[in-house]
């Protein structure tokens, strides 16, 4: 990357660097100064808000008198000094000390005549702690006097005139500012003396009027008016030069991050930047801060966020800092989009995210408001039915994930700390595993995703993957799926988690994958990649997503019906050859998972026969309709168990194995070991523990209740005839 290099918020002293055209304005302000006859000082007062360019404009004044032999121009910066006592002796000293390197003073030295004056001035300290009796003291005393006589013989004799440049005023505390203007006040009537004062006059008159505290609410004011002879406003920057200042800021960090906005990407940003931030950009610190932190920002996050969106978010930093902080605490609030499903319950929300940018936008003016809900609408789409009606349904979560939007909760967090999360992937690094996919062997052992998977979550990668699947290309799409496969032991699954765990979303992944390849080659690619896993039951999930009948199903169909027919063949032969060849007790997989695949596509009559054969074994049968017994997840706490044997599950079954045969050998493998009770026997959910023969009785129970409803019905067919 190219060495940054961060704009500093340095004032500039020549004319060439004047971006402001304030160069003529201080250039006058020096000629004024340096052609007064009048021999009486006087004290001109800079006015301009923090950032504004108040320095800058105190250096040209000193630049433009250079060439001027008859002016002595002396900075004087009091924020530098810590204590009052400090403040007044380098004042005196830096007068002192300036006059003897430019004037011809010989043995007889400014500074040992003020040398005579610090011994006083510390017993003056040392009687009164308040700053003005130091103050009034100090400048009463003798030797001052001889000071300022010897001072104005120089100045007279020498033709020469003093610009005292004073900078940071308002920076300073209230009792440091008072003491400087009575600093100014009480040396006022030095001869050949003038004074140029920088300050916010707003600070400044606030911090008088806490000092003078009255009754009159415009005594800081008035104080000002008594010392400033000659106020002066700094002169205004024109919004357009302004706004081009900020963009050559903008531009140059996106040069410097090497990142280049495409023509919608320009259109949107200019859009929202005019509408939020320009009415806002009111001195050249704050376009300066804009474009610093955005060259800190783009480079950092570069390939990882949304340009625009970073540039836009920065933005509120920068021009809205409290907005920024409501945003940043506040994730739920501003990603994602309203439950469609149950319209009322957002209403409360909605009102909650008004009063919370309300809060945040408390000191903004009426005006700029309208412009800034349009911003933010645009980064968070979610506002758009908190300030209208258009809303944005789930499907947009993949759109607002693939552009790496701020309004993703997979995405916000990064806006704010500049940084990827532990439990996330980079998106860079996603691009790179894509590239060494591309040149794959198919080995596992340099499998990229292995590689990542050591150290990274599985549904972090698959979520990256799926949000750029349609990107791929044909071979690094078939290497991909291979790759998935052989890998497919890192991906839980979580039961009660619908379709949101690594391994449903990877079976998804894969079923958009497929759909890369033209149809008459999907079925090769699809078989070498259920090769290259030996999870049996990850080879059915994904062979589940591969065609279906739901319209709502989140993925297409991959397979025509015969297509599947092939491919579910290839897979049953597979199931077959492992249940055949597994014992009961070493089976990982549901029997309610295989049993559906090979019924459907093996041999006709298979699995009756196996089941008939297997029956045989108590702990087959115990195992059997545990199985077919569905499991139940509490979404609060996580907590799962398996639930009831029900009249879903025993038609399930029965539609492989006809009934009698289960209930023979039911009986044969537990003679009298149980009752059947006249009423469904559900299982006690206060206990922590099943009974062991729950799902037997319940299946008997089943069963006797369909033959019994079986005997009703033919009595009732006899008593018809």
């Amino acid at each position: 990357m190219t060495n940054t290099s961060y704009s500093s918020d340095v004032p500039v002293h020549d004319k060439q660097s004047d971006l402001f055209g304030r160069w003529h304005f201080s250039e006058r302000v020096a000629q004024v100064i340096a052609r007064r006859s009048d021999p009486s000082s006087i004290v001109i007062g800079l006015y301009g808000k923090w950032g504004d360019g108040k320095t800058s404009v105190l250096n040209f004044i000193e630049s433009s008198l250079d060439s001027n032999n008859d002016v002595i121009c002396i900075k004087f910066n009091p924020w530098r000094f810590g204590t009052e006592d400090q403040l007044l002796m380098e004042f005196f000293n830096s007068i002192a000390e300036a006059l003897d390197t430019k004037l011809e003073t010989r043995e007889d030295k400014l500074k040992d005549t003020f040398r005579k004056v610090i011994k006083p001035i510390a017993s003056v300290t040392t009687r009164t702690g308040v700053v003005s009796d130091v103050i009034d003291s100090f400048i009463s005393l003798p030797n001052i006097n001889e000071f300022k006589k010897r001072v104005e013989q120089l100045l007279e004799s020498n033709k020469k005139r003093v610009l005292i440049l004073i900078d940071d005023v308002d920076r300073l505390d209230k009792s440091e500012i008072h003491a400087l203007f009575r600093l100014v006040k009480l040396t006022a009537d030095f001869k050949y003396t003038s004074y140029v004062l920088a300050f916010d006059k707003h600070i400044v008159a606030s911090s008088l009027q806490d000092r003078y505290s009255t009754a009159d609410t415009s005594s800081g004011e008035a104080f000002l008016e008594k010392i400033i002879q000659i106020p002066l406003n700094l002169p205004l920057v024109e919004q357009e030069t302004l706004r081009q200042f900020c963009f050559d800021g903008i531009n140059e960090a996106l040069r410097i991050a090497e990142i280049n906005l495409d023509q919608e990407e320009v259109r949107r940003f200019v859009q929202a930047y005019n509408s939020a931030f320009d009415n806002h950009l009111d001195t050249p610190r704050k376009a300066k801060l804009y474009g610093n932190i955005l060259m800190f920002s783009l480079p950092i996050l570069k390939g990882e966020v949304n340009s625009v969106d970073l540039m836009l978010i920065e933005g509120l930093r920068v021009f809205y800092p409290e907005l920024y902080k409501a945003i940043r605490s506040n994730e739920s609030t501003f990603t994602g989009s309203f439950s469609s499903s149950y319209p009322k319950s957002n209403d409360h929300e909605k009102e909650q995210t008004k009063n919370l940018i309300k809060k945040a936008l408390n000191d903004t003016e009426p005006s700029k408001k309208d412009g800034l809900i349009d911003l933010l609408k645009d980064l968070f789409p979610k506002l758009q039915l908190v300030y209208g009606n258009m809303s944005f349904g789930s499907g947009y979560y993949q759109t607002w994930n693939k552009e790496q939007r701020i309004c993703s909760s997979n995405y916000f967090s990064r806006y704010f700390t500049y940084s990827i999360s532990r439990n996330d992937i980079p998106d860079l690094a996603i691009k790179e595993i894509l590239e060494k996919i591309a040149h794959w062997n198919y080995s596992y052992d340099v499998n990229p995703l292995a590689e990542i998977l050591k150290d990274r979550k599985a549904d972090a990668l698959i979520t990256k993957l799926r949000n750029r699947h349609d990107e791929i290309d044909e071979q690094t799409a078939k290497n991909l799926a291979i790759a998935l496969c052989q890998v497919s032991d890192h991906f839980a699954k979580i039961e009660g988690a619908m379709w949101n765990d690594a391994f449903t979303q990877s079976a998804m992944l894969l079923s958009d994958l497929f759909q890369t390849f033209e149809k008459d080659s999907r079925v090769a690619v699809i078989k070498q990649s259920l090769d290259a896993t030996l999870n049996l039951e990850y080879k059915i999930e994904v062979f589940k997503w591969l065609r279906h009948e739901n319209a709502d199903n989140p993925v297409d169909n991959c397979l025509t019906l015969q297509q599947m027919k092939e491919v579910g063949e290839f897979l049953a032969q597979q199931i077959a050859k492992v249940i055949e060849n597994t014992a009961t007790n070493q089976m990982e997989i549901s029997f309610a998972k295989l049993l559906w695949v090979v019924d459907k596509y093996y041999n006709f009559g298979y699995v009756a026969g196996f089941l008939s054969d297997r029956l045989t074994d108590r702990n087959f049968i115990l195992r059997l309709l545990g199985d077919f017994t569905p499991t139940w997840t509490a979404m609060e706490s996580g907590v799962s168990g398996k639930g009831d044997f029900s009249q879903e599950q025993y038609s399930t079954l029965t539609n492989y194995v006809d009934a009698s045969i289960v209930d023979d050998a039911i009986n044969r493998m537990f003679q009298n070991e149980f009752d059947i009770p006249n009423k469904y026997p559900t299982k006690d959910k206060k206990q922590n523990t099943d009974d062991p023969l729950i799902y037997v009785k319940q299946f008997i129970w089943l069963y006797r209740n369909e033959l019994s409803k079986q005997d009703e019905s033919l009595d009732a067919d006899l008593n018809d005839n």
